[in-house]
């Protein structure tokens, strides 16, 4: 065990005992204040102040597992027995590689289709397939392409199961060994097949995961997009690695055909397919792996509306996990580590939901209502509850940074912003997470209700406009509208420290106000662009990003 791990581990360990010692004591602080007080304000605040405590301990324990993640994925190291398939001509398993496409722009497709065409693999051994749903009518030019590049083109008429629906689709209609998937905007590198094929060192294995690159990075809004990614792949995958327990990412993966269309193949039945298919096959005992190597270049949404649209997918999806898959999970064949990492990331953006009704809970009943807080103090100075949103933000600002140091070693953009371009990228990020939370509300309650959404896709051009008109007037409005809900939390905040010692909460205050605020900043930081974004073509793939980058460095 590296000593990188042994000090993650430790601190996590720490701060897990600090966490039980903070429940405990709390719930015996509450109980008796109950045993002692009796009437309806008193049960009210005995039952509040359990409420928040469960909400407390929900968000604090995924930010101590933070601690796990970055701790297990230091000892991730790529199989050195990984077979390369290199050493005789006839020992190449065939391959079928898949792109699902639904009104894809060809100026982007074409050269995903391009690059898949040219992968460093025996042209006898694979086939390209794309798996279509464009409506008759729409897709002529496309289904040209193909024929002229001798691309198999599957086609539907309808959209049943969406993106999930396509690739089962076109599972039916192959018998390769492996299937490789890719999205439509995702430019495969050379080494793609070979780099992900050398990760089946173990018959259980279903699926090697490569890394996918992210390349338009223009501002802050899409640095900040591209950065999630960078965390799930340098922290999230490396961790889940070493336990053979990998969720697929959508695209840039390899499966073994027979093992996949024997599981059942892709569920059809929530919006984040690749996720809740990677859960369930973990939990039927099947193992997944990830070779941290770029196996293609992709891009991340073009617009602040197109990020939003994408990350409330995949909070609308991840919830509706949480309520159809936590309890076949818990009780499947995957390991004790792996069920709880899945049973957090399931649950993750139910927290942010449960942090907003705890923030408005604390400010209108201990703030504005003066119902006592219940928490252990420390030295009987310093309440505990102080130090709750302290231990969430320095948890995901070390993830954070740690992130950073990583990716620098292969990230030429982020090489490219120094110290300062990191420190702004990194706190751009979180707050850009934070703020998220408000628009995403309705993403994990409609979840919950089980009403039904439609696959959203992501749109892969670089548009002239940031969106339809009705989408940019329903983000404006909703924007100024959660300016003046955070009207309450500057208030708070100016009232608590003008008091001394300063009120324990306003570090709630203070979170709260500022993620409620900055929806209306990128609103006027955007506001002359509602209409045009800066000149540019009104397609650009990642081959044409890189190509601009090329250009600049000359």
């Amino acid at each position: 065990m590296s000593k990188a791990k042994i000090f993650w581990y430790i601190l996590f360990y720490l701060l897990f005992g600090f966490l039980l010692y903070y429940i405990i004591s709390s719930s015996i602080l509450i109980i008796q204040f109950a045993k002692v007080n009796s009437g309806t304000k008193n049960i009210l605040i005995v039952i509040e102040n359990f409420v928040i405590l469960f909400v407390e301990l929900f968000s604090a324990f995924y930010s101590i597992f933070v601690y796990y993640y970055i701790g297990s994925s230091s000892d991730y190291k790529i199989p050195s027995n990984r077979n390369f398939f290199i050493s005789e001509k006839e020992n190449f398993p065939s391959v079928s590689i898949i792109i699902p496409t639904y009104k894809e722009p060809l100026a982007v497709l074409s050269q995903t289709i391009e690059g898949a065409l040219n992968v460093d693999y025996p042209k006898e051994s694979f086939e390209v397939i794309i798996a279509d749903d464009t409506p008759e009518g729409e897709n002529k030019e496309l289904k040209d392409f193909c024929k002229k590049k001798n691309v198999k083109y599957i086609h539907r008429k309808n959209r049943k199961g969406f993106k999930a629906g396509a690739i089962n689709n076109a599972l039916k209609q192959i018998s390769t060994d492996y299937v490789a998937l890719l999205d439509s905007d995702h430019i495969p590198t050379e080494n793609f097949l070979k780099t992900c094929l050398s990760g089946f060192t173990n018959e259980k294995i279903i699926f090697v995961q490569g890394k996918p690159m992210f390349v338009n990075q223009d501002n802050y809004m899409q640095r900040s997009s591209a950065f999630i990614h960078s965390q799930f792949f340098h922290i999230m995958q490396k961790s889940r690695a070493t336990r053979f327990g990998v969720v697929f990412a959508g695209t840039t993966g390899v499966f073994k055909t027979k093992l996949v269309k024997e599981a059942g193949g892709f569920l059809e039945d929530t919006l984040a397919e690749d996720t809740d298919t990677s859960f369930v096959l973990i939990a039927k005992g099947y193992k997944s792996d990830y070779i941290h190597e770029i196996c293609s270049n992709g891009l991340v949404p073009w617009t602040p509306i197109g990020m939003i649209n994408q990350v409330w997918r995949w909070t609308y999806g991840i919830s509706q996990i949480f309520v159809k898959r936590t309890f076949f999970v818990l009780r499947g064949k995957g390991s004790f580590l792996n069920k709880i990492d899945m049973a957090v990331t399931s649950v993750l953006p139910a927290i942010g939901v449960s942090m907003w009704f705890v923030n408005f809970l604390i400010l209108s009943c201990n703030y504005f209502l003066k119902i006592p807080f219940i928490r252990p103090n420390i030295a009987e100075v310093v309440p505990l509850l102080i130090l709750a949103p302290i231990l969430i933000a320095f948890a995901n600002l070390v993830m954070g940074v740690i992130t950073w140091i990583r990716e620098e070693k292969e990230d030429r953009m982020i090489r490219l912003r120094g110290f300062w371009g990191g420190v702004w990228t990194i706190t751009a990020f979180y707050i850009l997470m934070l703020t998220a939370q408000s628009f995403l509300l309705w993403a994990v309650i409609s979840a919950f209700l089980g009403i039904k959404k439609e696959f959203r896709r992501t749109i892969k051009k670089k548009p002239k406009s940031l969106g339809k008109m009705s989408e940019k007037i329903k983000y404006s409005i909703w924007s100024f509208v959660l300016l003046i809900l955070s009207s309450p939390f500057y208030y708070a905040i100016v009232q608590s420290f003008l008091s001394f010692p300063p009120d324990p909460l306003v570090g709630w205050f203070i979170m709260s106000a500022i993620s409620l605020s900055v929806p209306a900043i990128i609103t006027v930081t955007y506001f002359k662009e509602l209409e045009f974004l800066k000149k540019a073509k009104s397609t650009k793939s990642a081959a044409d990003v890189m190509r601009e980058y090329e250009g600049e460095k000359k």
